[in-house]
Order: C-alpha cells, then sequence, then structure tokens
C-alpha cells in the first residue's frame, strides 16, 4: 500500500508540473495570443484591440486540459492627431485560465499587466524598436475532494471515501507575483516598385525573470525556471493582393526546447460595398511542432474583427493514443479602429 501511495503522488505532483509546463509553452496561434509571446507586442499593435483564444488538447486522453485567455491592447500616441505616426507604445491587460487534471482538478489562473514603450529608428515609424514589460499575479489551485489516495484502499470494501488522506494536508493554494519582460523589433519599408519585402520582425522574449516559487506543497520550494523565447517573421509580396510569409518560434526551458517552423499565404479581396468586409484578408497556413505536431490554421481578418481556426494533429508517440483526436484552437479577435484596412504583419 505504501508503495501505490508514492506512485500516485508521483503521478500528482507530475501533473501539476506537466500542466504548468504547458500553460507556458503551447499556444499554436502564438501571434494571436501577442501578450504571452512577447510583452513588447503590447507597443506594436496600432490600434485597440480585444481578443480570445481558447484551445481543448488531447480530449481522448485520460488527463485532458483547457486553456483559455483574453486580452486588451490600449495604444498611445503623443497626440490623437498624430496618428499614424506619434505612436510612442501602448498598455495590455491578459487574464488566462488552465484547467487539467482528470476531474478538471488542477486549475491555474494569472492576470498580467503590459507596459510597451517604442524606439522609432526613422521619421515615419517603418523601423520601430519595441521594449514591454509584464507584471503579474498566478494563482495555482488543486481539488483534493475527488483525488484518491493508497491509505483509502481498503481490500474488503475497496476505496473508501470516509477515509481522509494524510497526504492532503500537503496541499496548499498558491500565488505568486510574475514578472516578464521581451524587446521586439518591426521594419516595414514604404512601398517601391520591385520591393518584395513587406516586412520583417524579430523578438525576444523571458519570462518568470523572478523565478517565483510555484510549489502547492508545504516545505518542498519549486523555483519556475526561466523561459525563453525567439520569434521571426518575414513577408513577401508577390503581388498587390497576394503576400506569403515564413515565421519561426524557438522556445528554451529547463533543458526544454520547442521549435516551430511555418508559412501562411494570405489574399487581400476588395469589394464595392463600404461595409466591414470592404477590405479583408483570408489566411491559410501550416506549422511544423518539431518531433510534436503538425499545424493548420485559416484566418479571415476584416476592418472590424478577426476569427481564426487552428488543428494540431501529434506526429510524436502521442497519436497513438489520441485516435485520431487532436487540438483545435479558436480565436477571436475585435478592432476598434477608424476603419483601418487590415494588413500582413506577420
Amino acid at each position: 500500500m505504501r508503495i501505490k501511495k508514492k506512485l500516485l503522488l508521483i503521478i500528482l505532483i507530475y501533473s501539476i508540473s506537466w500542466s504548468s509546463y504547458g500553460q507556458d509553452a503551447v499556444f499554436s496561434q502564438f501571434y494571436n495570443t501577442s501578450l504571452y509571446l512577447n510583452p513588447a507586442l503590447a507597443a506594436s499593435q496600432d490600434e485597440m484591440y480585444l481578443n480570445m483564444n481558447h484551445r481543448s488538447q488531447w480530449n481522448s486522453l485520460l488527463f485532458p486540459y483547457t486553456t483559455s485567455q483574453i486580452s486588451f491592447i490600449y495604444p498611445y500616441y503623443t497626440s490623437k492627431h498624430a496618428k499614424p505616426f506619434g505612436h510612442i507604445g501602448g498598455l495590455g491587460l491578459s487574464i488566462y485560465n488552465d484547467i487539467a487534471g482528470e476531474n478538471n482538478n488542477f486549475k491555474t489562473t494569472g492576470v498580467n499587466a503590459n507596459f510597451g514603450y517604442n524606439l522609432p529608428l526613422d521619421r515615419n515609424f517603418k523601423n520601430v524598436i519595441s521594449f514591454g514589460l509584464q507584471v503579474g499575479m498566478i494563482q495555482k489551485r488543486v481539488d483534493t475532494s475527488t483525488l484518491l489516495w493508497g491509505e483509502q484502499y481498503d481490500p474488503w470494501f475497496g476505496v473508501r471515501a470516509d477515509i481522509t488522506a494524510s497526504e492532503i494536508s500537503n496541499f496548499a493554494n498558491k500565488a505568486f507575483m510574475d514578472i516578464g519582460s521581451g524587446i521586439f523589433w518591426y521594419y516595414s519599408p514604404l512601398p517601391e516598385e520591385g520591393k518584395k519585402v513587406v516586412s520583417m520582425n524579430s523578438g525576444i522574449s523571458v519570462s518568470h525573470m523572478n523565478n517565483p516559487d510555484e510549489s502547492m506543497l508545504e516545505y518542498d520550494p519549486q523555483r519556475l525556471p526561466l523561459l525563453y523565447k525567439y520569434h521571426g517573421g518575414i513577408v513577401f509580396g508577390i503581388t498587390r493582393k497576394f503576400t506569403t510569409s515564413l515565421n519561426v518560434l524557438f522556445a528554451y526551458q529547463d533543458g526544454i526546447t520547442q521549435e516551430n517552423v511555418g508559412t501562411y499565404f494570405s489574399y487581400k479581396f476588395f469589394t464595392s460595398a463600404n461595409n466591414t468586409f470592404a477590405e479583408s484578408i483570408v489566411r491559410l497556413g501550416g506549422w511544423y511542432r518539431i518531433n510534436d505536431a503538425a499545424i493548420m490554421l485559416t484566418e479571415l481578418e476584416t476592418i472590424k474583427f478577426k476569427v481564426a481556426f487552428s488543428y494540431d494533429w501529434n506526429t510524436s508517440s502521442l497519436r497513438y493514443r489520441d485516435r485520431g483526436v487532436g487540438t483545435y484552437e479558436l480565436h477571436f479577435g475585435i478592432k476598434f479602429t477608424q476603419h483601418a484596412p487590415p494588413k500582413s504583419r506577420y
């Protein structure tokens, strides 16, 4: 019985740490969750933007989990008459919730404030470096009421819920401060005949700079390791309406790496009607998260909103367990703008 008890405890601890790392590491639509990707992107958004993402992962497995987030970015200009120039930065607020465990036992909720500042390298704001800082609070909770422990097992009656496991007293909900920072470079040259580069971007971010203690077990501190991310891309103009882009994302945390490579194809169509769909962009993209998953994405962006859907197919050994049920992710964003046309930022 002591072996069973220790085994269950190890599984529980591993599940908590796995859930935490999963929250850090994975959003397939990483550019649509910009404040999670890099705090500096709070400064790169030149219009008020509210966006929501929902990710449902591994529903056929024993421990499925879901992650949802909502964020808001408010750009700051030197003057309301200075647009589109004079964009000196932005403020952001994001809230996320991660639910994991066989009975949704493990919940992580985070609230982050983001501050971004733009340093233009030219008068036209076509070559800009953005700096960002993120400060937030994270709360981790565990519901022990539905967990079963080895000492609750009776050889005559089976599992007895009336027996209180001694391990429960070792767990406590945990709240801690989390600090991150980032830098982002964006280059969008003025249109010139024969120029095929529409834009280029490159960014680096560091999360958990204060190495917070995330452990929910008493007398067993567990420092959250630094999470490093690099992301970059280049957009090529094929025709006036058609562009293609190449993008990469590399993440490193405590010896574990994640590498994403992929491309988007964007088509801008025009209509004669003066409405929300007057100028819109349709995107179709494909990604490969190395040694993990192939990702398909489709997206529609108008002058007022953006909707996107992505689906992950596992390419690792996990595919033998998921029975063809992969991961889907939904995005919906609303732009509060003066009917500015959408653009291919990435």
